[in-house]
């Protein structure tokens, strides 16, 4: 039976290549230039009369798949997160290869001769690392992007008092500031030249920056062009209230810092002692993997272990 570890192996290594198939084989050099002509087409038309094509992406490369994904709703949440973290992968892509993952996962167990409940286990695990990858780059961007936000919105407002444009101000963040600020003010200028209501433009960077200073900043300005004011000095005081909030969330960091490090000891003081006693004496914890009410044990105690650590996280995190 030498043959089936091989067969299966191969019918892994035949799904990774389709993924990676699909996620290259539908890409060309005009990408960029069909987009374009899509937000062309845009222009003089109302939200009535745009085709759906042209106002939604697509989420994969084959078209049956793209049909049946956007009618899912979990579908346009990955989208929506895929962007928001800067990743040009498809939807469609992101899917099969976190099954093929999954499947990865089942199949090894089954080589191994793995419980059936553990090859779950592992396939799962390894079926939420796209997620954590998306995660943490989408939390780094946006960790990124809030650094230097307050300073985008000086120089906008600076650039308004100079005498600047809208789009002028708009324009100048984009060309000064570093990335992720200055794509995305770009792509917002971009899309307005191009025939997109400002409206539209700006509302789309809080969909791809889901910041609630964000929200506040296009809040601002739509308001502020409906009833009038002045501008800059909105934007000065947002300037403000980011950087005092920045200010109390380093204080609230302070106080907490004993939390922490009190959360971060009790959740790894159970790992290491049974890691200490397993090397000093091998015997006294086989009792626990080997026997059922050891391994019902060893459950429960993960899921507390679990539950304090999410507990401790919650009382810790304190959102201004």
């Amino acid at each position: 039976m030498i043959w089936i570890p091989i067969v299966v192996f191969m019918l892994v290594l035949l799904a990774v290549a389709g993924g990676y198939f699909l996620l290259w084989s539908g890409k060309s050099e005009n990408v960029e230039v069909k987009k374009r002509i899509s937000l062309l087409e845009l222009r003089n038309l109302q939200d009535a009369d745009v085709p759906d094509l042209l106002k939604k992406e697509l989420l994969s490369e084959v078209p049956l798949l793209n049909q049946i994904l956007s009618r899912v709703n979990i579908a346009t949440r990955i989208d929506r997160r895929l962007r928001q973290a800067d990743m040009e992968m498809k939807v469609g892509t992101f899917l099969l290869l976190s099954l093929s993952l999954f499947f990865v996962g089942i199949v090894a167990g089954w080589i191994l001769h793995w419980p059936t409940i553990l090859s779950i286990v592992v396939g799962i695990a390894l079926l939420t690392i796209p997620h954590l990858i998306v995660n943490i780059k989408r939390r780094r961007r946006l960790k990124q992007f809030m650094n230097h936000f307050p300073e985008a919105l000086e120089m906008f407002a600076r650039s308004l008092r100079a005498g600047h444009s809208f789009t002028g101000a708009i324009q100048l963040v984009a060309q000064e500031m570093p990335d992720p600020i200055g794509p995305e003010f770009s792509k917002v200028f971009e899309e307005q030249n191009l025939g997109i209501p400002l409206r539209q433009a700006l509302i789309g960077m809080t969909d791809r920056v889901d910041i609630l200073d964000v929200k506040f900043f296009v809040t601002a300005i739509l308001i502020q062009r409906e009833t009038g004011g002045n501008l800059a000095e909105i934007i000065d005081k947002i300037a403000y209230v980011i950087r005092e909030r920045f200010r109390i969330q380093g204080q609230l960091k302070i106080f907490t810092a004993q939390a922490r490090l009190s959360g971060v000891i009790l959740s790894l003081l159970p790992i290491g002692v049974a890691v200490l006693v397993g090397i000093l004496n091998p015997e006294y914890l086989k009792p626990l993997w080997f026997e059922k009410v050891g391994r019902v044990m060893i459950a429960i105690g993960a899921t507390l272990q679990i539950l304090g650590m999410l507990a401790i996280r919650k009382i810790i995190r304190i959102k201004i």
